[in-house]
Order: structure tokens, then C-alpha cells, then sequence
């Protein structure tokens, strides 16, 4: 299973090189790069029979071609196919290579979803080349569809899977229990990867895959449950709880703490006291009052004479987080600093002496932080904002051979159901803010159609008028031929030039440097400019309390949740607020559906069960950014299922022996586990 896919016959360093694009380096990486689907061959439909609708497997003989472009300008190639009953139109976008390969005379096998534009056609089918050099292999039975690459053809995939099942033979040990296995009909690994390469049937094809799924999964709760194990074991460095510290915290505030944040900071000072060190998720909607909660246990860090690190994504976010933390601590005698990627040399230097000599307790940064530039010798806490930013290794890198072991929160404004959020997090216990501060604005949601621009800006300079400032989203930062966006630098340079420009106009996108964005935001946050004209970059971590009025162009390109994190921006200063939801032609079914939930609830947990509802958990939790490591099988858009039975068989059956072994091999890098092991033997 571990041997490099370039000593596995027919492969050779050039194909090896190919196979590596699709993240194939060795024979058992191979052999988990199950098919995505399946076409069922055995059942062959004349085209006089298609039906609109449904899927279909088709044979004929290619009589001729074309190209067309679409109203977009999309050059389109189109084969025409009869199988004698009638004729059937393949339509491929941007597949001028297959004009080589479908011309008259190819005889084809095509599968796929049957539509009507004319006549019956099928846009982007699977194909198989009856007489492709004599070969009809494929042309029968249950025919796997593999992922592709460029100079890796179906064939070749299939020949490579049939030496690699040669080769490991019955030697296919398997980490999930026998009770997985069975239940789905098998009784070995050797079983289950032949069934998921070369199936009898659909079906039984679709059951090894979930063997394998559960097993990537399975292999990931139980690590969460060893990292949960060896915190446990590990001495933490007891921070006292300190009824008078969070009093004077308290009072100090502007501030009453709402009843949810009490019984967090309850829960979490308790766990703190404890010699184990904490570990601990802090989840609460957009606004909730997270980051107070933070600035308290910092100050219960400091008066242990421990340091408090907090991590945040990106530099505008760790910006906020200074000056909000700031203005919570800094009255109270504890000093904070600020490390990003863009701190200067002589700036690290002066950090690394107020650290050392105790002037500064609490580090607010970035990725930087990780980089160890600055000493935090007596580092007693560590604050993770956004986690889903942040790999599993790379937080425990601060936490990884550091005696006594600091207490660990993470914080997230991600509404997830709990059930999904335990799944998840597995490693930590879970604290809630189920209640918003008083004196936040109500925010009116409207939807409307771009061509009422006009109104919404008439409404907008009005709110600009008596002193208050505004929020211009855009979906994209510069044009784009294929979609009629307005992007956000055009839109921006409009604006300035219009009546917006006497308030002060500021942009900020992704692509500016961290300066730069600390910039714009500052001078929007100060009042030296009224409007800021932004991309995504803003749904985190810019807190303007003068802030009223959203307009989010192109809203029906946004995911619900990403609505609702932008959207929480504003309101947050107690006045009433305002968010246009603007939309373009041809909306679907379910971008009407997360705008209208969008205008009716500011609930962040029920848009949240509605996203998981609409568009399934990876948009939910942002499955490619969560911390999870790339599952070579398991995909958590389908998996949700499988990923609860993994925690609950985590949990009825022992580790097993090779933990660190097992990750390695099915994820391709060593694990948490084995890097934090190695850091505190050091």
C-alpha cells in the first residue's frame, strides 16, 4: 500500500508525475481514489425512448459535428450520435480536445441526464469509445468514473487500479471495526476495495465507498479522542478564578454582561482553575459578545502572571481584536501587543522585550504568532478566533512541549448545530452565547432587484446626511467577462466620483496587502471616511458602531450564512439599521429561498439549520477551510451521516495500536498527535 506509485507497473516517472495531480503518490493512494460514480452499461435505451429528465446510457455512431457559442460568448462543441431510432445532440463547453476523438464514424457509448433543447441531447456525458483501438472493455457491465487529469484517460486509470488489486492481493487490513464492514455486506478490505473499483452493481459500488468514507472519518474521531485523552493527562497551570478580578473586570465595563455571557464566563473560569488544562469552544452568534469573554480571562491570566495569546485569521481581524481587547484591558493595567506578517523587525524586537519583561501579557496576531519570533515563555492561554481559518496542527503548535500546558478556547461566530459542532470538535467541550447585548439596533433586511439601485442610494445618502456610515459589498474584486457583477475596485472608483464622494469613500479587497487593509478599515472605523466599499474580507471582524446601512450586490451569489455573517456588521451601535439584499435576472428556487430567510430572521442557529437544510454542511461550517485534514474518500457535502456513526464507534472501541501510523498513512503527513509528542519529548 505504501509503495510509490512509480514502481507500480505500467505507471514510470512521467505518469507518476501526472498522477500526482490528482494527489496519487502511492499504490495505496490509488487505490482510495474510488470512482465518483458509476454508469450502469448493462442497460442500454434506444434514443427514440429518452425521456426528459432522466438519466440515460446511450450507444451509436457519431454523423456530425459542430461548434456553436452560447449567449455568453462560450464556445460549444456539439456531436451528433444515431443509434438508428433516432438522434441525440452531446453538447461540451470549453472541449475543443474531443473534436479529434468525436468525429464522423466514432462509434460511442454516452451516459447521462437526458434534456430536450430542440430534440434530446445530453450536456457534458460520460463516454466510452466502443472502438477505440479495438477495445470495448468498459462497454458492458458497471463502468467506474474516476476523477481525471489531463494525460491520465479512463483506460489508464483502469488498468493502473487492476495491477494495484493484483498486487495487494488479500492483505487489505482495514481500521474501522468488523461490525462496519458487515453491515454493509462484507468481510475484509480486500472485499470492500474490489467491490468500490470493480462492483457487480451500483449499489454495491456505493457500500464499499461508505466503508472507506466511514473509515476516513472513523480514524479522524479517534484521533480528536486521543488528542481529548492526552489534555486530559497533561498538567495544566491552574489559573484561580478570582471572584474580585472578574468584578473589577466587570466593573469596569461601559457594559452589563448579558445573562449568557455570565454563565460562559462561569463555566470557563471554573475550567480554568482546574490542573487540566481547558479546552473549550465558545460558539455565539455574530455580535453576541464573544471577545469580552476573551478580554476577561485575559485578565484572569495576567493576574496569575500568565501570558494570553489570541489568534485571528487575517490582519484586519487581529487589528479589531487589539482594539477591542485594548479598550477592555488596558484600563485594567494589562498590556497587549499586536503581531502580524507585517510587524517590522525593529517593532518584533520591542514586543519580544515588553513580553519578557511583563509590560505586555496579552499577544493579539496572526499566522505570525505561530512563527515563534517572539518569546511567550509563561503562556497560560490561547484564544483561537474563527477556527475553521486554522489547521488542528497548527494551533497545537503554540500548545505542543510547553510545561504547564496552556488552556485552549476557540472561538466561532459560525452558528453550527450542536450535534454537528460536538461531531466536529470532538477534542473540546462546548460553551454557548445564546443571547444577544442589549442595545443593539434592529436591522431591517430588504430584497430587491438591482434596477432599484436608485432607491437604495437615495436611501443611503440620507443615512449618510445625519452622520451615520455604510457598508457596499460585491461578490468580486475585479470584472469579470463571464458575469455581469458590478466588482468592487469599478464600483468603488464610480462611487468616488459621485454624490457618495463627499462622505469619504474607502475600498478593501483580499488582494491589498495587511497595511493596506488595516488602513481602509481605520479610516472607516474613525469617521475620516463614511463609506467603505468592500469584498467578503469584511464578514469578520470590523466592529462600527455608527455602521446602519448594508447594500450586498449580487446577494443571490452569497452563501445564507455568509449573508448573515455580512449582515452582522451593522447594528451593533443601538441604532436602527438597514441591509439590501440586491439581486440580479434568473434567481433559482434557492437563492429566492435564502434571501426570504434572510429578510424574515437575524436568528443566526435557525439560518444556520436552514443552510444545512438548503445547500448541506460544507457550506455550513466551510468544510475546505475547517481544520479537518483532505479525507481521501469522505466528503462531508454527503457523509454527515457517516460522520456521526464514526464518533459513536470512536467511542464504543479502543484506540487503535498505530493511531499516529493509521493517520499518516490515509491522510499523507504525520499526525497532530505524533508532532505534538515530538515537541514535548524535545
Amino acid at each position: 500500500m505504501n509503495l510509490e506509485i512509480r514502481y507500480l507497473k505500467g505507471v514510470g516517472p512521467a505518469r507518476a508525475s501526472r498522477l500526482q495531480r490528482l494527489g496519487i503518490e502511492t499504490v495505496g493512494d490509488l487505490l482510495l481514489h474510488v470512482p465518483r460514480r458509476y454508469v450502469d452499461r448493462r442497460h442500454v435505451a434506444s434514443i427514440a425512448s429518452l425521456r426528459t429528465g432522466r438519466e440515460a446510457v446511450v450507444a451509436g455512431t457519431v454523423v456530425h459535428t459542430r461548434f456553436s457559442r452560447s449567449r455568453k460568448g462560450r464556445r460549444i462543441f456539439h456531436a451528433t450520435v444515431t443509434d438508428g431510432t433516432g438522434s441525440l445532440d452531446l453538447t461540451f463547453f470549453h472541449a475543443d480536445y474531443l473534436k479529434r476523438r468525436l468525429r464522423p464514424g466514432v462509434r460511442v457509448s454516452a451516459s447521462g441526464e437526458v434534456r430536450f433543447f430542440g430534440g434530446p441531447a445530453m450536456a457534458h456525458p460520460d463516454l466510452v469509445f466502443l472502438d477505440d483501438d479495438g477495445d470495448t472493455s468498459g462497454s458492458q457491465g458497471v463502468v467506474p468514473v474516476y476523477p481525471l487529469t489531463e494525460g491520465i484517460g479512463p483506460r489508464t486509470i483502469v488498468r493502473l487500479v487492476d495491477a494495484a488489486l493484483e498486487g495487494v492481493g488479500e492483505s487489505v487490513p482495514m481500521a474501522v471495526p468488523d461490525e462496519a464492514l458487515q453491515s454493509r455486506g462484507f468481510r475484509s478490505g480486500a472485499e470492500v476495495l474490489r467491490a468500490v473499483h470493480r462492483p457487480e452493481d451500483p449499489r454495491e459500488g456505493i457500500r464499499a465507498r461508505e466503508v472507506l468514507a466511514l473509515e476516513d472519518l472513523y480514524i479522524y474521531q479517534q484521533m480528536l479522542a486521543a488528542f481529548r485523552r492526552e489534555h486530559r493527562v497533561a498538567d495544566g497551570a491552574p489559573i484561580p478564578a478570582g471572584r474580585e478580578e472578574l468584578e473589577r473586570f466587570e466593573a469596569s465595563l461601559p457594559f452589563r454582561l448579558t445573562g449568557a455571557q455570565e454563565r460562559a464566563l462561569g463555566v470557563l473560569s471554573s475550567d480554568m482553575e482546574s490542573a487540566v488544562p481547558m479546552r473549550r469552544l465558545l460558539q455565539g452568534d455574530v455580535g453576541s459578545g464573544k471577545t469580552v469573554v476573551a478580554a476577561a480571562l485575559c485578565r484572569l491570566a495576567h493576574a496569575a502572571g500568565l501570558q494570553s495569546a489570541v489568534l485571528a485569521p487575517t490582519e484586519v481581524l487581529a487589528s479589531q481584536h487589539m482594539r477591542s481587547l485594548g479598550g477592555f484591558l488596558e484600563r485594567l493595567s494589562v498590556g497587549c501587543g499586536l503581531l502580524t506578517g507585517s510587524t517590522p523587525a525593529g517593532e518584533r524586537e520591542r514586543l519580544s522585550e515588553a513580553l519578557e519583561s511583563g509590560d505586555i501579557s496579552v499577544l493579539v496576531g496572526t499566522h505570525a504568532v505561530l512563527e515563534g519570533s517572539v518569546p511567550l515563555q509563561r503562556l497560560g492561554l490561547l484564544v483561537v478566533d474563527e477556527q475553521h481559518k486554522f489547521g488542528v496542527e497548527q494551533r497545537e503548535r503554540l500548545l505542543a512541549g510547553r510545561e504547564p500546558r496552556p488552556h485552549l478556547m476557540v472561538m466561532s461566530a459560525t452558528p453550527i448545530p450542536r450535534t454537528m459542532a460536538m461531531t466536529l470538535y470532538g477534542d473540546m467541550d462546548l460553551a454557548v452565547l445564546d443571547e444577544m447585548p442589549p442595545g443593539r439596533g434592529s436591522i431591517t433586511t430588504r430584497v430587491m432587484h438591482r434596477e432599484r439601485r436608485g432607491e437604495i442610494f437615495d436611501f443611503l445618502l440620507a443615512r449618510l446626511e445625519d452622520g451615520e456610515r455604510a457598508f457596499i459589498v460585491y461578490p468580486l474584486r475585479e470584472a469579470s467577462e463571464h458575469r455581469d457583477l458590478r466588482d468592487a475596485t469599478s464600483a468603488y472608483e464610480i462611487l468616488r466620483d459621485g454624490p457618495l464622494g463627499r462622505f469619504g469613500i474607502s475600498l478593501l479587497h483580499g488582494s491589498m496587502s495587511g497595511p493596506e487593509k488595516v488602513a481602509a478599515t481605520e479610516s472607516f472605523a474613525s469617521g475620516r471616511t463614511s463609506v467603505l466599499v468592500s469584498t467578503t474580507v469584511i464578514e469578520v471582524g470590523i466592529d462600527v458602531p455608527e455602521a446602519t446601512v448594508m447594500v450586498i450586490s449580487g446577494a443571490e451569489r452569497f452563501g445564507l450564512s455568509q449573508l448573515h455573517q455580512l449582515r452582522g456588521r451593522i447594528g451593533r451601535g443601538g441604532r436602527s439599521s438597514w441591509c439590501f439584499l440586491v439581486h440580479g435576472d434568473g434567481m433559482d428556487e434557492t437563492a429566492w429561498e435564502r434571501l426570504r430567510i434572510l429578510a424574515e430572521t437575524t436568528d443566526g442557529f435557525r439560518i444556520a439549520e436552514k443552510d444545512l437544510e438548503l445547500r448541506g454542511p460544507g457550506e455550513v461550517i466551510g468544510t475546505r477551510q475547517h481544520g479537518l485534514p483532505d479525507f481521501p474518500v469522505a466528503d462531508l457535502e454527503r457523509d454527515m451521516d457517516l460522520l456521526t456513526e464514526a464518533r459513536e464507534l470512536a467511542g464504543r472501541y479502543p484506540t487503535p495500536p498505530d493511531l499516529d501510523g493509521l493517520f499518516e498513512g490515509r491522510f499523507g503527513r504525520p499526525s497532530p498527535l505524533t508532532s505534538e509528542r515530538a515537541e514535548r519529548d524535545e
